[in-house]
C-alpha cells in the first residue's frame, strides 16, 4: 500500500506537522506493505529556500519551488507533479489547510478518484477561524469546504479538534490519534547545566520556568506568561526559547515591551531558536514548564517535556495537556494571568515532589505515545479508507487509554 503525505512545508521553523512528519511516516515503514512518501515545497519563510540537508535521507520526500508571496503563494511545480503521479499511490494524507498546495492536492484526489485522509493541524479552531475571517469564509466557499467534507476521514490529534472537524463536517469519520514521541525523546543524554549556562548569570540559583515554542500572538507569552511571572510570589527564572513566527515578524516587539512594562528584564531570558539536539537539555534545566496558548490542536511540546521528567502548567486550550494532568505530573488552568500565576506558584513551592511528578509524568507518556502504537492505527485507517469501508462514526484514541 503506498501513501503519499502531502503538505505545504516541511521546514523546521514551522514545527507541528512540519516537524512530526518524519517520524510519523518512518514508523509507517518500518510496517509491512506499506509504502509512505512526502510531497511538499521548499518553503523555509524569511531563510528563503529550504536546504536540501533539511530533508532526513531515509525518508523519500519530493521537493518543489513556492513561488508567490503571502497566502496567495503556491507550487506549481508540486501541483503539476501530483496530477502525474497520483494513480500511483493508494491513498494521499493531506496536513494542515489554508494552503494552496493541500486544496490542489485535495482536487486532483477527488479528481482521480483517490480517497484521501485530512489532518487540519488545528485549522479548523475558533482561533483560526476569528483570525482573517472574512479571507478564510471566502477561501472556504470557494474551495477548502470540499477539501474538508470530501474526506474520507479526518485524521484529528484529540477530542476538542474532533468536535472542530465535526462542526465544519458533520458526516465525515473522524479518527483520534495523537502525535508521538521518537525513542531520542527519553534517551537523549540527561544535560541539567545547558540551560542555566545560556540564560546567564542573573539566573543563578533560581529555579528556571522554560518557554519553548513559536513565538505567535496565541501563545500567549506577552499578555499571559510574562504578566503572570511578574506576579509570582515565589523567586524563578523565565527562559523564552523560540523563534519569531513568519506571519507575526512584530510580535518579537511585543514580548519585548511586555517584559519591559513588567519590570522582569533582569529575570528573563530570550534564547531564540533552539536547535533539535538541545531542546531535550532545554528541558533537563528547568524546573518547569509553561505553554499559555489560546489553542494548541495537541502541542507535542508538552509530552516532550514529561519525557524529560519536567512538569508543565499549560492552559486548557492545550490539548495535550491531558497528559500531564492525567499523570499527576502538571496543571491545565484557564488561559488568564492569574490562573496561570497561581498555577506555577503552587508548582514551585511544591520542589520536594517535583521530581516524583516529572518522573510520573515521563513514564505516563513513554507507555503511551510511541510512533508505533500510532503508526499501526493510521495504517488500519489507511487500509480501510483504500477499501472503502471506513465508516461516518468516530474513530476514539484507544492507543493512548
Amino acid at each position: 500500500m503506498k501513501v503519499l503525505h502531502v503538505l505545504a512545508g516541511v521546514a523546521p521553523r514551522y514545527g507541528g506537522p512540519s516537524t512530526n512528519i518524519w517520524p510519523l511516516v518512518r514508523a509507517c515503514n518500518r510496517l509491512p506493505g506499506v509504502a509512505c512518501e512526502v510531497a511538499s515545497t521548499d518553503d523555509d519563510g524569511a531563510e528563503g529556500d529550504l536546504a536540501p540537508t533539511a530533508i532526513p535521507p531515509d525518508v523519500t520526500c519530493h521537493l518543489f519551488p513556492m513561488v508567490g508571496r503571502g497566502q496567495l503563494r503556491s507550487s506549481p511545480g508540486l501541483s503539476a507533479w501530483i496530477r502525474s503521479r497520483a494513480r500511483d499511490y493508494d491513498v494521499f494524507h493531506l496536513h494542515g489547510l489554508w494552503r494552496r498546495t493541500v486544496t490542489d492536492a485535495a482536487r486532483v484526489a477527488r479528481n482521480t478518484g483517490v480517497p484521501y485522509v485530512v489532518r487540519p493541524a488545528g485549522m479548523l479552531s475558533a482561533y483560526t477561524w476569528q483570525r482573517s475571517w472574512l479571507r478564510k469564509r471566502l477561501y472556504w466557499w470557494a474551495g477548502e469546504r470540499r477539501t474538508v467534507t470530501r474526506a474520507a476521514a479526518i485524521h484529528v490529534t484529540s477530542t476538542g479538534e474532533a468536535a472542530e472537524a465535526r462542526a465544519c463536517a458533520p458526516g465525515v469519520p473522524t479518527f483520534e490519534a495523537p502525535n508521538g514521541l521518537e525513542p531520542v525523546a527519553f534517551e537523549a543524554p540527561v544535560r541539567p547545566d545547558w540551560l542555566r549556562e545560556r540564560c546567564g548569570g542573573a539566573a543563578g540559583s533560581l529555579p528556571i520556568l522554560l518557554y519553548l515554542s513559536r513565538l505567535h500572538p496565541k501563545k500567549g507569552v506577552a499578555d499571559i506568561l510574562i504578566p503572570a511571572f511578574s506576579r509570582l510570589r515565589t523567586p524563578a527564572f523565565l527562559a523564552i526559547a523560540g523563534g519569531v513566527d513568519d506571519s507575526t515578524p512584530g510580535y518579537d516587539r511585543e514580548i519585548d515591551e511586555s517584559i519591559a512594562r513588567a519590570g522582569v528584564s533582569g529575570r528573563v531570558a530570550k534564547l531564540g531558536p533552539v536547535s533539535p539536539s538541545d531542546r531535550w537539555a532545554a528541558f533537563d534545566g528547568a524546573a518547569l514548564f509553561c505553554l499559555p496558548s489560546q489553542n494548541e490542536n495537541f502541542g507535542t511540546v508538552v509530552p516532550e517535556s514529561l519525557a524529560r521528567g519536567c512538569p508543565v502548567v499549560v492552559s486548557d486550550g492545550v490539548s495535550a495537556g491531558r497528559y500531564g494532568v492525567e499523570a499527576n505530573a502538571g496543571r491545565m488552568v484557564p488561559p488568564t494571568v492569574g490562573a496561570i500565576a497561581d498555577a506555577l506558584d503552587a508548582e514551585l513551592a511544591d520542589s520536594v515532589n517535583r521530581t516524583a511528578r516529572g518522573a510520573r509524568g515521563r513514564e505516563y507518556v513513554r507507555n503511551r505515545l510511541s510512533w508505533e502504537r500510532i503508526a499501526e492505527r493510521l495504517v488500519q485507517l489507511y487500509s480501510d479508507v483504500k477499501n472503502r469501508t471506513v465508516r461516518p462514526s468516530d474513530f476514539r484514541d484507544d492507543a493512548t487509554d
